[in-house]
């Protein structure tokens, strides 16, 4: 089952370096104006490249404990595109507070396991 989440985490990589390419391609031809599809194709991006890292979490052997973190951001992303495509309202800003949420603990962890190694261990 690992080889099929891998080569999903590789096809949805390279669409979300597609999309992403799409993306500054369209900026440069809008004059970097914010348009509905610059904000369409940039949430596409974001929902591509976590659904990608989920993939590919799901075909790595760690323990669960970092699996889950991963997990976590990963959905972080899926939650920050998606929402970009809901009217605002009552589930939008949940899910806009769940993503900083996840986002603020993510960092938090990183930062707190290298303030317990004094600076000693590469970020």
């Amino acid at each position: 089952m690992k080889k099929p989440f891998r080569q999903l985490s590789a096809l949805l990589l390279i669409a979300a370096l597609a999309v992403t390419l799409t993306l500054l391609v369209l900026d440069a031809s809008n004059n970097l104006r914010l348009t509905f599809i610059h904000q369409r194709t940039g949430a596409l991006s974001f929902m591509l490249i976590g659904a990608s890292y989920i993939s590919l979490l799901l075909s790595v052997r760690r323990p669960w404990r970092e699996k889950i973190k991963g997990l976590l951001l990963g959905t972080g992303f899926l939650l920050w595109g998606s929402e970009q495509f809901l009217q605002p309202g009552p589930l939008v800003t949940v899910m806009d507070s769940m993503v900083v949420l996840i986002f603020v603990a993510d960092l938090t962890l990183i930062i707190l396991n290298n303030l317990r190694h004094k600076g000693d261990e590469k970020l």
